[in-house]
């Protein structure tokens, strides 16, 4: 300590660091940025299309598995009863509960078919009245999602389409098909003359066996039907004429194969006379009538 010039007392001093402690807790602060809306809209929309080609993908992928499952059931069951034609000069009747052929109430095990899982067949023999099965029509079904191939004794499996409804048991359509949409109206045939071979034979009707009756074109693939419109037109779908019991079947159970019927006539494939076919008329009690063979008259086309 001194006195300076000025009179003034000169005092040193030292500074010193202190530390202060604060009972507070620290905090750490850390500033984001947050989603504007447009940004959560891109990315829902993006997940959103993600979204829809995985289960289209899916979808597609489920399809063709579908399809190629019931393509083989059939081809290899074709097979099979192709095989059991050999052994027999015949196709079964009918098929038992576990699918195995019968034919005048033997059953043949060595023949089963056997669908993959979620599939059934329904059987359905051509016969020719007096003899065994020399056709049949097989149908496979996936149960889970309806989707229809159909193959027969001489044809590859193909798509079944979605309208054709199983026939009720017990009745002319047991074990067959019916397509549940009207196709028409055509002609039976293109002029008002007999029917004859190869597109006819008798023997296809048991209550008119001297008549003459459309084939069918799932057995007879190759018969050219140009001139006969309405059998035409069944065969595109893969179908054929009912036989006059079949027509009627189909008008006592009307809801069952679609409910939606026209005013009119619909050609059976039995022919009544030289000029003449018989049809049902839907909106007079499903009477048969003897129709000309050039009238426009409607159709409900049967498989099996």
């Amino acid at each position: 300590m001194g006195m300076n010039k000025h009179g003034f007392i000169h005092t040193s001093t030292r500074l010193r660091r202190v530390k202060v402690v604060s009972s507070a807790p620290a905090r750490t602060v850390i500033q984001t940025g947050g989603f504007t809306i447009v940004e959560l809209i891109v990315v829902i929309v993006v997940i959103g299309i993600l979204a829809a080609i995985t289960i289209v993908s899916y979808t597609g992928i489920s399809s063709r598995a579908t399809a190629s499952a019931l393509q083989a059931d059939l081809a290899s069951a074709k097979k099979q009863l192709n095989l059991y034609y050999v052994d027999n000069s015949a196709y079964p009747t009918s098929l038992n509960a576990n699918n195995c052929p019968v034919l005048s109430g033997v059953i043949d095990t060595r023949y089963c078919l056997k669908p993959s899982s979620g599939n059934t067949f329904t059987y359905s023999p051509v016969v020719v009245i007096g003899s065994n099965p020399q056709s049949f029509t097989l149908v496979a079904i996936n149960t889970a999602s309806t989707t229809k191939y159909t193959v027969t004794n001489n044809s590859s499996p193909v798509t079944f389409s979605s309208n054709w409804i199983a026939g009720i048991a017990a009745t002319a359509l047991a074990n067959k098909w019916v397509y549940n949409v009207d196709v028409g109206g055509l002609s039976y045939k293109s002029s008002n003359d007999a029917v004859a071979s190869p597109q006819g034979a008798t023997g296809l009707d048991s209550n008119y066996s001297s008549n003459y009756v459309l084939v069918s074109p799932q057995s007879n693939a190759s018969v050219d039907f140009s001139a006969y419109p309405a059998q035409n037109a069944c065969k595109a779908i893969g179908g054929r004429l009912p036989i006059v019991e079949e027509i009627l079947a189909i008008y006592s159970a009307q809801a069952t194969y679609g409910n939606n019927y026209t005013a009119g006539g619909y050609w059976s494939s039995t022919e009544s006379g030289t000029m003449t076919s018989y049809s049902s008329y839907f909106h007079s009690s499903g009477s048969l009538v003897a129709g000309n063979k050039t009238n426009a008259y409607y159709v409900r086309c049967v498989a099996g």
